[in-house]
């Protein structure tokens, strides 16, 4: 097999990957399993047009015919650069602002609807993970434990822009819960 060929193999077994809707892989995790790097999936999924890049009639088994587009909104919530994102940021000049208006948009909307009620879900975090570990935690400990997981993140992958954004919206969170604590 030509290496062009094996490129292209490789090419559409991560295309299908990040096209599944039923799971959500890391970069290294497809990089992994199709054998290849991880600049070329992390290529592919920041690409904007990459449903051009699919051969001609492609598409994943099991999908209905708005895969793209679901894919396309999936890869915006999650942070990575798409044409389609909730703040309408152009997604390869991510700025201060665009990242501060992405976590807005998932701290006051997405993620809300989502996973119910900030406070409420925090402090059912705080209390398995008091439960797990016997120790105390409180629903700010919960907003700066995973603020510190999108920083360890940001360690293996400072190029994913849902890092950044996750990061500033639990801090975020974090502020709220704390300055509303006073205000009770």
């Amino acid at each position: 097999m030509t290496k062009a060929k094996k490129q292209k193999n490789k090419t559409e077994k991560v295309l299908t990957l990040l096209a599944r809707k039923d799971i959500l892989l890391s970069d290294k995790r497809i990089a992994k399993d199709v054998g290849c790097t991880v600049s070329l999936v992390n290529k592919l999924r920041n690409s904007s047009g990459f449903e051009n890049q699919l051969p001609s009639g492609f598409k994943p088994q099991g999908r209905s015919d708005d895969w793209v587009a679901d894919f396309a909104y999936r890869m915006s919530k999650d942070g990575t650069a798409t044409s389609v994102n909730r703040a309408g940021v152009d997604p390869n000049a991510w700025t201060r602002t665009g990242i501060l208006n992405q976590a807005e948009q998932y701290v006051t909307k997405d993620r809300a609807a989502t996973h119910g009620n900030m406070e409420d879900n925090f402090r059912e975090i705080a209390e398995l993970w008091t439960q797990y570990t016997e120790r105390t935690f409180s629903s700010l400990d919960v907003a700066v434990m995973m603020t510190l997981l999108k920083i360890a993140r940001l360690k293996s992958n400072p190029d994913n822009a849902d890092n950044w954004i996750d990061a500033c919206g639990y801090l975020a969170c974090g502020g709220e819960l704390a300055t509303q604590k006073d205000h009770k």
